[in-house]
């Protein structure tokens, strides 16, 4: 039997073209089970996840003229994994680019150098130029979701966004992204919190704060609310699964007593009542019409 040849460290879990593995591997490993194909002349060692990332890096690799991965991929890059595995990586050039497999779309557009930046999978739009664009393109509450949560990341604030609407001022779905990003709150620190936010504005309740600041009677900090109404002394907290640890669960008890020491009612909101918030708004009406 012929020994098996180890695949070197450099090339593990990065997608490479044909050409750049062939530098680094033997043709026989590159059709053997070490690897597997991403997209066309694009592949990655068998064991890497396939997940949206990989697919992105991959499929720019394929393409190699001017290009830049937009939207929901572009969300991906700075950490907002939105992107399900029903989406397809979405990358926009400024001239045709050759086929790819299914699940790449290829807009082709304008691309000034202004609005792409490096990242770790390659160019992508930059914060601001992704920021308008999921606005302009996603369905609601899905757009205002991912927008927010990379506007968070990346520090990107509103009048960025509204500036670079203006600079892509003649484009598709514009006017759409102006009247979205009225809504955009940067602060906001996760999208289940802004889904959970856009709910509650959408069932006709009064406007919130965003990380609203708790401190005592001596001014010492005692918590940042995710969503609060400070005159009814009424928040509303979205609980991720960060919070089901024993100590965390500690640290959230002492804070609630805390709060509620300083006459705050503080209801806590999980994936369950999103699905199903009609208690939720109930409680919330009754508390803020008092």
């Amino acid at each position: 039997m012929p020994r098996r040849l180890p695949v070197p460290d450099d090339v593990v879990g990065v997608p490479l073209t044909t050409e750049q593995l062939l530098t680094r591997v033997t043709r026989g490993q590159l059709a053997g089970p070490a690897f597997r194909s991403v997209t066309r002349g694009v592949h990655v060692t068998a064991a890497t996840p396939d997940d949206h990332g990989v697919r992105a890096r991959a499929v720019l690799q394929a393409i190699r003229g001017p290009a830049a991965l937009g939207g929901l991929s572009a969300a991906w890059a700075y950490g907002v994994h939105e992107a399900g595995d029903g989406d397809p990586v979405l990358v926009l050039a400024p001239r045709p680019a050759p086929r790819c497999r299914e699940g790449v779309d290829v807009h082709q557009c304008a691309l000034p150098r202004e609005d792409v930046v490096r990242t770790r999978l390659g160019w992508v739009t930059t914060p601001r130029r992704t920021v308008v664009d999921l606005l302009r393109t996603l369905p609601m509450p899905r757009a205002l979701v991912t927008a927010e949560a990379v506007a968070h990341r990346c520090g990107t604030r509103v009048e960025d966004v509204l500036a670079q609407v203006e600079r892509q001022r003649g484009g598709r779905g514009l006017a759409l992204a102006r009247e979205r990003v009225r809504r955009l709150e940067p602060e906001a620190e996760s999208p289940r919190e802004t889904a959970l936010r856009l709910l509650l504005e959408d069932a006709g309740l009064p406007p919130c704060v965003v990380q609203h600041v708790v401190r005592d009677a001596g001014g010492a900090f005692v918590a940042r609310l995710d969503l609060a109404w400070p005159g009814h002394r009424v928040a509303v907290e979205y609980d991720g699964d960060h919070h089901r640890g024993r100590e965390q669960h500690s640290l959230d008890l002492a804070r609630h007593n805390r709060l509620r020491a300083l006459g705050w009612t503080v209801l806590q909101v999980d994936a369950r009542v999103l699905a199903e918030p009609a208690e939720l708004l109930r409680q919330l009406r009754s508390l803020l019409a008092a």
